[in-house]
Formats: C-alpha cells, sequence, structure tokens
C-alpha cells in the first residue's frame, strides 16, 4: 500500500509537535533557557560570569555577585530611577552591554595588583644592618665652648675678677678711679676686689660706685 507523501509529511510533523507539547506539559522541556528541567527559574552562578544572559534581570545579577542595583547603575550611567526587575539586555547602551557588565564584574572578583609592589624584605634586612663603620661620628664639643647652664657675665660688668687694666680699657679716667679708691692705681693687672679687700674697704660699695663710671662709657 502506498501512502500519499502529503498525509505522511502532515502525520510525522503531528508527531514532532505532539512529542515537544508533551515534554513541555511535563515540565521536562524547555527551548526558552529560563527555566530548568524542573520549571524552577535559571539563576546566574557567582563562580560562572558566562551564566550571565541578556534577559536576566539586574535582581537576579545583584543578588548572585553581591552587587547593589545602584552601584550597576553608577558604574554604566544608567537612569538611577531603573526598575531592578528590568532585563539587562533592555539597557543596553554604548556603555552598558552584558559583556561590560561580566568584564566589570571579573574586576571585581580579582583585584588588579599594584604597579609598584612594595621592597623586598632582603632590601629592609639591607638597610637596617648599616656597617659600624658608615654610622655618623659624634659631635665633640669643644672645651672652651661655654656650657649652656654657665652663667655668662655682661660686657663691661665688674665682677670680683675684674682688674684695673680693664677699668682704663672700658674708658673710665685714672683720676675718677683714684677719687673712688683713694689712692693711686696699684699695678693695673691687680685685681679690683683683692686690692679693696687688702685694703679693709667694702667691695660691694666700691664696685658700686665704679659700675656707675663704666655705664657712662656705654
Amino acid at each position: 500500500m502506498r501512502i500519499n507523501p502529503f498525509i505522511f509529511g502532515f502525520f510525522v510533523l503531528v508527531v514532532f509537535l505532539g512529542t515537544i507539547l508533551g515534554f513541555q506539559s511535563a515540565g521536562i522541556w524547555s527551548i526558552s533557557g529560563k527555566v530548568s528541567a524542573s520549571g524552577e527559574t535559571v539563576q546566574p552562578i557567582a563562580s560562572d560570569l558566562n551564566s550571565i544572559k541578556g534577559w536576566m534581570t539586574l535582581e537576579q545579577i545583584s543578588s548572585a555577585f553581591s552587587v547593589p542595583v545602584p552601584d550597576i547603575l553608577a558604574q554604566f550611567e544608567l537612569p538611577a530611577d531603573t526598575a531592578p526587575e528590568t532585563a539587562i539586555k533592555d539597557l543596553e547602551t554604548e556603555v552598558f552591554s552584558v559583556t561590560n557588565l561580566r568584564t566589570w564584574l571579573q574586576s571585581r572578583i580579582e583585584p588588579v595588583e599594584p604597579a609598584n609592589p612594595p621592597p623586598a624584605a632582603t632590601e629592609v634586612f639591607q638597610t637596617i644592618n648599616t656597617p659600624a663603620a658608615t654610622a655618623t661620628p659624634p659631635v665633640e664639643i669643644s672645651a672652651t665652648a661655654p656650657i649652656a647652664t654657665e652663667h655668662i657675665v655682661a660686657d663691661k660688668t665688674i665682677t670680683g675678677k675684674t682688674t684695673f687694666q680693664q677699668l682704663l680699657d672700658w674708658g673710665v679716667p685714672e683720676e675718677t678711679i683714684q677719687k673712688i679708691i683713694g689712692a693711686d692705681l696699684p699695678a693695673l693687672s691687680t685685681v679690683i676686689k683683692d686690692y679693696v679687700v687688702g685694703k679693709g674697704l667694702e667691695f660691694s660699695g666700691i664696685k658700686t660706685a665704679l659700675q656707675v663710671e663704666v655705664d657712662k662709657t656705654k
């Protein structure tokens, strides 16, 4: 018996479509890729960036990769009021695309290493272990330099070590000195205090009178 080719073709098509519809009704066939064989919605996988599909929503991407939706919108200059339920394929611009989204998420997962790595530990060790021979020698303090706590007498001030020669050098007239001490000048190298005390006079009074004359020369 010969079957009409038209009838045979129609019969094959019915069987084929009937099989697909039957599997879909049973929940074990999906042609959209949005749901699994068990009927569950397919979600992006954090460990697999290629699992991101254009029909997936911003909310799905945010949940899978722990990235706030506002951060995604700000990164790709998308409107801040974009609904989280929007499919990412509907948001494609010159800046935003599925490929660019994958690249950006990859950069968040793997931080870029610094261009200038920190110096090796051996360099630090060499710096610490500098030979003692190169150390800066201690600064020597001159024995003649005045010590900070030493009392420095002001210029042209009579002390217990001032001599008659110093009075003359400061400009005090010889006659004035003789008048104050009540006698001729002794040897000019004589210390005034020693001379006055040796004469039985009070040094403080003589000193004050002589200092007045010294101050006049300043």
